[in-house]
């Protein structure tokens, strides 16, 4: 695979290739390597944007698109007029302001382009030739028949293009509505005023593309095959090591990736990596009242490098979080609560406190629900919800509102909130967390879903909105549910891998 290091031996489109593969990441190393040298890269970035690549894991329209928008090329008008036709009724204001700098030489192509389109396809690139103000009589015919077709959508792009020639049409129509088409009338007459205008040129401001990537990112590991993660173990780049090492955390692996995870522990030149790796061990052994014969010697030295004053914190930290289903009794509870009063490993502390599923750590969280550092503050919210501390659910319900925080804050209530658990009453919990977050986003709807679940699945009773069909219902659990046992939501994986992470 290509690191990194490598971006500057191949060519932009070979790059962009392993990126919507998920094998490199999209930063600004990425981004330097496409955008530095224009002359170079721009005929490849287009030809790569107006191929199919559906097929591919990972989409980069987007990508491209603030490529251009940055880079403000005629050359990539082929792409944007693909973009355009790929879904012509969903058109993102950064589009536009990426098309605005280089509006003239757009305005053939579009017109060509909306020529093309049935009519209840056009609006879009309508209101867009509207909105470049450029007075030709082509898209005054255009807009004139858009009129004809929906006339509040037309008397807006001809109010919005300020041409005197489409003022008669107007009033023509103003003239012929009844009393009753009120909204249609004041749409008629403010598109009447907007008309001859003289409107100041809008000025679209330089776009900081480098504000909207990261300065370093890894592949996408979920898009990779279990072959790709193993190779990427030897990769010379650290944080692509670090990557992959860290793709075994919480998932089942085979000796061989056992010892590959070990030699990285104890040998990786990164620390990074290092604490990954002892993470990722930890979270593929029982918790000590459960371990396999072969997992006490790896817990033994888990604990050992817990211990070790000299290793590195974060290395410390790494092993912290792998034996954090452990971190309720000592010795791995007396590392978790003074790695807590270390401000520089609080985060990981509180981490493996609410991985240990133990209330006694619920003091810990709800004082952090205001702290400065945005990661302590989400694992508060987190840690409110894993630890099911009721009396503070109600606390969360102010994060609805923050768009940082909405997300974890719903799926932290839904594990927290005061309710009777029980099959039967479920939905009325759903319902009711709905009304107080002002609805769901569709993403929304999973999220809470699979938190009341979890709930139930706590409470020895089985799922209700995931895991069952009319064919496979899911297994009904028997009391407590084994940490080796199928998970009840129906994944397919063992409930220690899946829902009992």
């Amino acid at each position: 695979m290509i690191t990194p290091s490598q971006f500057h031996e191949h060519g932009a489109y070979d790059l962009l290739q392993e990126a919507a593969q998920g094998r490199i990441g999209f930063d600004h190393r990425l981004l330097h390597a496409l955008i530095d040298d224009p002359s170079k890269t721009v005929p490849d970035l287009v030809r790569f944007g107006i191929e199919d690549h559906e097929a591919n894991p990972i989409h980069l329209d987007e990508e491209l698109l603030d490529i251009f928008r940055y880079l403000r090329t005629p050359e990539a008008i082929p792409f944007f007029i693909e973009y355009i036709r790929r879904d012509p009724e969903t058109l993102p204001d950064s589009l536009v302001e990426a098309l605005y700098p280089i509006r003239e030489q757009a305005l053939e192509p579009l017109i060509q382009l909306f020529n093309s389109l049935e009519e209840d396809q056009a609006g879009e690139v309508a209101f867009l030739l509207a909105s470049f103000r450029i007075h030709d009589p082509r898209v005054l015919e255009l807009l004139l028949d858009r009129l004809e077709y929906d006339a509040g959508d037309g008397a807006l792009c001809l109010g919005l293009y300020g041409d005197p020639a489409g003022k008669p049409a107007l009033e023509n129509l103003l003239s012929t509505l009844t009393g009753e088409e009120t909204h249609l009338r004041q749409d008629i007459l403010d598109a009447i005023q907007q008309i001859g205008r003289p409107v100041d040129e809008d000025v679209i401001a330089a776009y900081d593309i480098w504000a909207d990537y990261p300065e370093k990112s890894g592949p996408a590991i979920e898009a990779l095959t279990d072959e790709e993660r193993v190779s990427l173990l030897e990769s010379v780049d650290a944080e692509y090591r670090a990557s992959a090492v860290g793709s075994w955390v919480n998932r089942d692996f085979d000796e061989e990736i056992r010892k590959k995870l070990l030699e990285h522990a104890r040998t990786d030149e990164d620390v990074v990596v290092r604490a990954k790796a002892w993470q990722a061990l930890g979270s593929g052994i029982e918790s000590e009242d459960q371990e396999a014969d072969n997992d006490g010697e790896l817990r033994q030295e888990l604990i050992a490098k817990l211990k070790d004053a000299n290793a590195p914190m974060e290395e410390r930290a790494g092993a912290l979080l792998g034996l954090a289903r452990d971190a309720g009794k000592d010795p791995v509870r007396r590392y978790a609560v003074e790695f807590y009063d270390n401000p520089k490993t609080r985060i990981q502390a509180m981490e493996a406190m609410r991985n240990s599923f133990d209330r006694t750590f619920g003091s810990y969280f709800p004082k952090h629900l205001n702290d400065q550092d945005p990661e302590i503050k989400r694992e508060a919210i987190y840690g409110i919800g894993y630890l099911g501390i009721t009396e503070h659910a109600d606390d969360l319900k102010r994060f609805f509102d923050d768009d940082e925080y909405r997300s974890d804050a719903l799926f932290a209530f839904a594990l927290s909130a005061r309710a009777d658990i029980s099959r039967g009453r479920i939905r009325a919990l759903f319902r009711r967390i709905e009304d107080m977050a002002g609805g769901f986003a569709e993403e929304e709807v999973e999220i809470v879903q699979l938190a009341l679940d979890e709930r139930l699945l706590l409470h020895g009773h089985k799922p209700v909105f995931f895991g069952e069909t009319e064919d496979e219902p899911a297994p009904a659990p028997t009391g407590k549910i084994g940490r080796n046992d199928p998970c009840p939501c129906g994944s397919g994986k063992k409930y220690k891998k899946c829902c009992g992470a």
